[in-house]
């Protein structure tokens, strides 16, 4: 099935405004308590594919872990795709532990990359693409709430679809619009990223349509109910974040 051609939501991603220095941060949260749930249990729907963990880092969970009115959400996003096609969770959850690890990570990264640069050029280059590891119930990392969600998209053969940059890519061809971008300034495409372009579209409209807002600098990563989710739907009249930082309900951990 040619669903490039037969699927009515494959406009453009429109550019997405900015948000302030420290506008996440300081955006209220008014936690609803919702627990967190699997989200492996439905899988003619949806796939659990936990990356961290098949990469054996530390602190990962074997299960990708969503707050309940995210896994609605997400099955609302997975009945908008073609038949067959699937939501493939990559990363849900995540402890900060492992947020700090993925942080230092890519710093040292950065750092061997610039070994000029100071602290503070540092830090603001890191979190373009990996947010700072924090708990405290004012300001928790995305993750950390469990209403933050990475995911692709595979089709009724089970091939992952093609979008241009890998999952955590850390480019600017990993940004929601980038492939966007070089059609409005026409540059030429290659197939592969015609290709992409539409399945990025794809992906942001039924992720979108289903109350998922999406992280600019990366085109698999959406929120629902955290405090970049509520400061970026705060733009069409206020709403509070309702996620903050959440923990597994496990009976022996």
């Amino acid at each position: 099935m040619d669903y490039l051609e037969q699927d009515p939501c494959l406009t453009s991603i429109k550019p997405m405004p900015s948000l302030k220095p420290g506008e996440v941060a300081q955006h209220p949260i008014r936690e609803n308590g919702e627990k967190l749930v699997p989200a492996s249990l439905i899988p003619e729907k949806i796939l659990a594919r936990p990356e961290y963990f098949l990469q054996g880092l530390a602190h990962s969970l074997p299960e990708c872990l969503v707050r309940e009115g995210v896994l609605k959400r997400l099955i609302k996003a997975a009945n908008l795709l073609p038949k067959g096609f699937k939501l493939v969770l990559l990363d849900t959850y995540r402890p900060v532990e492992l947020q700090k690890l993925l942080f230092d990570k890519y710093l040292e990264e950065i750092r061997q990359k610039r070994p000029g640069a100071g602290h503070e050029e540092l830090m603001k280059l890191t979190q373009r693409f990996v947010a700072l590891p924090r708990s405290d119930k004012g300001s928790p990392s995305p993750h950390l709430t469990g209403g933050a969600v990475d995911l692709t998209i595979c089709d009724d053969q089970g091939m992952v679809l093609e979008m241009g940059a890998g999952f955590d890519e850390t480019t600017f061809r990993s940004f929601t619009r980038y492939l966007e971008e070089k059609l409005e300034n026409k540059d030429p495409l290659s197939p592969d990223q015609e290709t992409a372009l539409k399945n990025r579209r794809l992906l942001y409209h039924v992720m979108t349509a289903a109350g998922f807002t999406n992280l600019p600098n990366e085109w698999w990563h959406f929120n629902y109910g955290n405090q970049p989710w509520a400061c970026r739907v705060s733009a069409k009249g206020f709403a509070p974040a309702v996620y903050g930082p959440a923990r597994p309900d496990f009976r022996w951990a």
